[in-house]
């Protein structure tokens, strides 16, 4: 306990003391002046030639903007260009704060900080893979002066582990633009793997942006296939960590399910269409007027849930744990299949102008609209169809580049009538006197149809009929800048809500349960030496919530030049999580649910790293699950999933402009 407690007494020193780092430039391309975070940054200097002033002269830099199709009048600057973070290759790590998976790179995830879901329409509820999921509607275009390609790979413990990643952008004629966008995680090796686990997802994305000089139309039309082939164990039914869990052997590890296969496969064609009126620069003033615009949307939607579980003697473990599931000697399986067509109809007004980075913004935004959706279940039961309407609306202001507020909200008037979302978000930079950000989010929502039923063998396992839940969520975060702090406060209050139980079955809590998040976010640089920390502190009703009240990562690393010309980070990553105890992921019923049979002490993994960047390339060494050179005690962030053993991953980046 005395160790525990010296080791939480360390971040929270860092962030009494230090000197922050600041955020890095827009541009993400190479400026030909040092980088924040390169030790011959000089900030004096740059403030004399930023990047806009580098643009007139280097003809090898350019910007790059990423805007989407619900709002391409709102753009972000694209930005990889710096080492900080290179090295979390992981999903589940790169996110801002970190989720729960089976142990490894691309397996089922959920947030180990609670968040909303946002809805629209009937909801099927599989959601293990929405953190590796490209959806169309969040698709990133890119606005961009010249050819853009991005490339990275990681390699595994071995040829049949990695993940590959690419991207294409670039410009023809008539103002078209084409976007390329491809994502494979591929876990296929058995070196660093538990028996009877394998995964295969597959993400590829094409986009097309037509925007005629000129002209009053613009259109945006995607596809989008997202395919998750995963072989699922269950777990390991014989290693906890409150015995110690050493592993000499992954391969003589005894699983709970020995051929338990899933594949979740979503297809989607979108075509988003804008006639725009007004708009035009008003001569002496120089500005754009104000702009009105019609717009539809048609998306086809197709998914298709498949589970199959062939039985053996090994699975013996597990249907006596879960007696209710063992229905068939021969296994179990299960298929749902959900399409949706979808048109939506909106009119907007707004003006529009540049920022200080160039980015396209809207100084204000009044949009309302429509949107129908025909869903279509299939099931071995059956087939059923269903029709929702829904109004929709959506209010900006944007005075300056200092104020910020946005407000959007929709309203279920046909099919799941009184569904409604109401959700505002703003910030306020104050300068010197810091930066305050707020959002809050009040929906009711019906139940997932997984949360009413569940079909296994072509028979409904259970049968529920819950209310409809309600949901506030509020909050905020203020950085000061002059100690290079941000602190942030999450609140959330839930009727009704909906969770599986430890038997798997799905349960309504009749009183309201409430969520309290604290979070704090410090960077130090003390000359060439870096620490990068982020704390998380919740408290949530265990009986409903299995989150941990505990989260911390850290990052403490070195940062210099080597030779002129390659800019280094060397250093660790440490995580850590208060004891607590875990959901466990059930691969039959395909949810993350209570369970009461395993409880983890505090722990914690450090992963040594070694990272450079040239130019454009970027390489990165680590060494994953070093703390399991010194003890023997796993980590764990799903129940009876340990993280396996220590493992070298490399992996690098190559950013090319044509």
């Amino acid at each position: 306990m005395h160790r525990i407690r010296s080791l939480l007494c360390v971040p929270l020193l860092l962030f009494a003391f230090g000197h922050g780092v600041h955020a890095q430039i827009l541009d993400p391309s190479d400026t030909g002046r040092p980088d924040l975070g390169d030790p011959e940054y000089d900030e004096a200097s740059s403030r004399r030639g930023g990047p806009q002033d580098q643009r007139e002269t280097l003809p090898d830099t350019f910007g790059i903007f990423i805007y989407r199709v619900d709002n391409p009048n709102r753009e972000e600057t694209f930005r990889d260009s710096l080492l900080n973070g290179f090295q979390r290759y992981e999903p589940d790590r790169a996110a801002d704060f970190d989720y729960g998976t089976l142990g490894i790179l691309g397996s089922a995830a959920y947030g180990l900080r609670y968040t909303p879901v946002h809805r629209r329409g009937l909801e099927v509820g599989f959601r293990q893979f929405d953190l590796y999921r490209t959806d169309g509607q969040q698709l990133d275009f890119y606005r961009l002066e010249r050819p853009f390609t991005y490339l990275r790979y990681l390699r595994g413990s071995e040829q049949n582990d990695g993940r590959l990643t690419a991207r294409f952008s670039r410009n023809f004629a008539d103002g078209v633009n084409l976007l390329l966008d491809y994502d494979r995680i591929y876990q296929l090796g058995t070196q660093d793997q538990y028996p009877s686990t394998a995964i295969r997802n597959t993400s590829v994305a094409t986009g097309l942006a037509v925007r005629p000089p000129g002209s009053r139309y613009s259109g945006y039309f995607s596809y989008v296939a997202n395919t998750f082939e995963n072989q699922q164990n269950g777990g390991i039914a014989d290693t906890r960590s409150d015995t110690g869990g050493e592993i000499n052997s992954l391969d003589n590890q005894i699983p709970f399910l020995e051929e338990t296969y899933l594949r979740h496969a979503y297809r989607e064609a979108t075509a988003t269409q804008y006639l725009q009126f007004g708009a035009s620069t008003d001569t002496l003033s120089g500005r754009e007027r104000r702009a009105f615009t019609v717009k539809h949307q048609l998306r086809i939607r197709g998914a298709a849930y498949r589970m199959s579980s062939l039985r053996s003697e090994q699975d013996s473990s597990f249907y006596n744990r879960f007696p209710a599931l063992d229905l068939d000697d021969r296994g179990l399986r299960s298929r749902l299949t959900h399409d949706v067509i979808s048109n939506e109809l909106g009119i907007s007004t707004y003006r529009r102008s540049r920022s200080g980075g160039r980015e396209t913004v809207q100084r204000d935004l009044l949009e309302v609209g429509l949107l129908h959706q025909l869903h279509r279940v299939s099931r071995e039961t059956g087939d059923s169809t269903a029709n929702v309407v829904m109004a929709q609306a959506r209010v900006g202001l944007r005075p300056s580049d200092r104020l910020q507020l946005l407000v959007d909200g929709q309203l279920n008037i046909v099919g799941q009538i009184g569904d409604y979302r109401l959700a505002a978000e703003g910030a306020l930079d104050l300068g010197v006197g810091g930066k305050l950000e707020l959002a809050a989010v009040n929906q009711l929502y019906s139940p997932d149809l997984v949360q009413r039923t569940y079909l296994l063998n072509g028979s409904e396992w259970y049968d529920r009929d819950f209310a409809k839940t309600l949901e506030l969520r509020l909050e905020g975060a203020y950085t000061l800048p002059f100690i290079g702090i941000r602190a942030g406060v999450g609140y959330s209050l839930l009727t009704n809500y909906i969770y599986f139980d430890a038997e798997g079955m799905p349960v309504q809590e009749s009183s309201p349960v409430s969520i309290l998040q604290l979070t704090a976010e410090r960077d130090f640089s003390f000359g060439d030496y870096r620490i990068d920390n982020r704390i998380l502190l919740q408290e949530a009703d265990q009986t409903v919530f299995r989150l941990p009240r505990l989260l911390g990562e850290h990052s403490i690393y070195y940062a210099g030049k080597w030779f002129g010309v390659l800019n280094v980070n060397l250093g660790v990553d440490l995580r850590y999580v208060s004891g607590f105890s875990p959901y466990y992921y059930n691969p039959v019923i395909q949810q993350f649910q209570l369970q009461d049979e395993q409880a983890t002490d505090f722990s914690w993994q450090v992963d040594p790293f070694f990272s450079l960047r040239v130019t454009r390339f970027r390489f990165f060494v680590k060494f994953v699950q070093a703390q399991t050179l010194l003890s023997d005690r796993l980590f764990y962030l799903t129940a009876e999933h340990p993280y396996p053993d220590a493992a070298l991953r490399l992996g690098a980046s190559w950013r090319l402009l044509d």
